[in-house]
């Protein structure tokens, strides 16, 4: 058994920065885990200890706030899994802040914080005769501020948040929507009371069943191109069609500025966090590289590291891409490892290689972490490591 250097502390007061980027790429979910030197298909076991969230509401008083989240547990969301994970570990503040302006009504139901990514759940409403709908380049907007200090949390220049929605069944004008908003650093002072600015962007009833219909009807007209011609891929769509669906779109009209002032519990900012940083190295490449790890209740962070001028090298990056690809995988009670998702950024610097992963299982007390380390092109495991969570 060898044991790593362990340290846990809570997202509050100042945090450390995260690297600066020389170079910043977007992938899907392969990276997040700490990770050693194994030089062979051989596990290496390890043990950290156990991590529990800090509750925003004790159990017996959570059951009618997490009602009244159910709309945001929806498979239409992206990020309903990420919502659900939350509500189950008591991590939403629930709010029920209401604003109102020129027929439209927004209502913020909860507050989601995590030392690099922050969540707002919200419920808006609209004359019946709208239809809510996020047509690119017109998408519903959000700028959150720090009431208090009056800085810029999120907006178009800095840590832009994604928002989404999605609308009962026969009721276009009520949308249930996330806000998702990454931090590309932690908040140096958590705030205690945001305003949350939100701009909609809507149709009327008639259009978005236009829009829905011409993008039927263009899928159709590729699919029979494709189908007479699967090596053509050029567009088949109309020129006709294409103008009046553009024409369409270009009615998309934004809400007024929509401002919900709310407070933050403190507890909000209370989530635990678990910093592993292993003595022993791992050979990539014939180079010895140092690693450590931080997860978060929503975030994992991997960084690799070497004194050498390594992660800016093109022939390293090359062979690290072709030989090192790192797939993380997570063991819970049915015994079984099941690969982690969610989205990973790679910033690159030369002494350092940052990978941030949109992670959530810390807090459901899994078994143990594998990590593998793959020749993608050979399906062929290089180098594995397992990390068992059982033994403190």
């Amino acid at each position: 058994m060898i044991r790593m250097k362990r340290n846990e502390s809570k997202l509050q007061g100042a945090q450390t920065q995260c690297p600066a980027a020389d170079q910043r790429r977007s992938s899907r979910p392969k990276l997040s885990a700490a990770i050693v030197a194994v030089m062979t298909t051989a596990a290496l076991v390890l043990s950290p200890f156990a991590v529990t969230g800090q509750a925003l509401a004790a159990p017996a008083a959570a059951a009618k706030p997490q009602a009244a989240l159910a709309p945001f547990v929806n498979p239409k969301l992206q990020n309903y899994k990420q919502v659900e994970y939350a509500i189950k570990h008591n991590l939403v503040q629930p709010l029920n802040t209401v604003v109102k302006k020129d027929g439209y009504q927004l209502t913020v139901n909860g507050f989601i914080a995590d030392k690099y990514e922050l969540i707002i759940l919200f419920t808006a409403q609209a004359d019946s005769k709208l239809a809510f709908t996020s047509q690119a380049p017109q998408g519903h907007e959000m700028q959150l501020t720090d009431v208090i200090t009056g800085k810029v949390i999120s907006g178009k220049k800095m840590n832009d948040a994604a928002v989404q929605g999605v609308s009962p069944a026969k009721q276009n004008h009520v949308m249930h929507g996330i806000a998702k908003i990454p931090l590309s650093s932690p908040l140096t002072t958590p705030p205690q009371k945001v305003a949350a600015e939100f701009r909609l962007t809507s149709l009327t009833g008639n259009e978005l069943k236009q829009l829905e219909a011409m993008e039927a009807q263009m899928m159709a007209e590729a699919k029979k191109a494709y189908q007479a011609n699967p090596k053509d891929k050029t567009s088949k769509t109309s020129p006709e069609l294409l103008k009046k669906y553009n024409a369409l779109k270009a009615k998309v009209k934004k809400s007024p500025p929509l401002k919900a002032v709310f407070e933050i519990d403190p507890k909000a900012w209370e989530q635990e966090s678990l910093t592993l940083t292993p003595e022993e190295t791992v050979d990539i490449a014939g180079h010895q590289i140092k690693v450590n790890m931080e997860l978060t209740p929503f975030t994992t962070i991997t960084t690799l590291s070497s004194d050498e001028v390594l992660f800016t090298d093109k022939e390293f990056n090359e062979k690290f891409k072709k030989d090192y690809s790192l797939s993380l995988l997570v063991m819970s009670g049915n015994g079984e490892y099941k690969p982690q998702e969610g989205i990973s950024s790679y910033t690159y610097s030369d002494h350092k290689l940052t990978i941030v992963s949109e992670n959530y299982f810390l807090l459901d007390k899994p078994q143990s972490l594998r990590l593998d380390f793959k020749n993608l092109k050979e399906n062929k495991v290089t180098q594995q490591m397992i990390i068992d969570l059982t033994n403190p």
